[in-house]
């Protein structure tokens, strides 16, 4: 008897560890955009997407990411959006949804969206009033 509950319980810790929902790591110059299929290369813009159920969708732009949730709307649907901040380290992302957004040609992303990420308001001043570009949110991303 003992021996089942060992085995039970083995198995209910697998399984609760391989369900484990949120950001992954991306592999830069091994995996391809959700939405374009470009392999993403550049830490400064890449982004992802964790659907409800925990499938992780990996973008090499912010704009490829906003599209692809505007077009899948019902795999979207309470998703978490996560973008590289453009100064941070590669390895931490901002929630999307609570960042703010400048948009300029000076920024050149993968796919022409030019959008960079800031943790807040403040962080992005020195760069909106260098570029005489308005801070824009998730919900003004086009």
């Amino acid at each position: 008897m003992r021996t089942w509950i060992n085995i039970l319980s083995c198995s209910t810790l697998l399984l609760l560890a391989s369900c484990k929902v949120g950001f992954e790591k991306i592999e830069y110059g091994k995996e391809a955009c959700g939405h374009c299929k470009m392999t993403i290369v550049d830490p400064q813009f890449a982004s992802e997407m964790v659907t409800e159920k925990g499938k992780v969708y990996k973008f090499d732009d912010v704009i490829c990411m906003k599209q692809f949730a505007t077009d899948f709307e019902t795999i979207s649907k309470n998703a978490h959006f996560y973008v590289a901040g453009y100064t941070s380290d590669q390895e931490d992302f901002l929630d999307a949804t609570k960042t703010v957004f400048l948009r300029s040609d000076f920024f050149r992303s993968p796919m022409s969206g030019n959008c960079a990420a800031f943790s807040t308001l403040e962080q992005s001043k020195h760069w909106a009033d260098s570029l005489m570009v308005e801070p824009i949110t998730w919900n003004n991303i086009k």
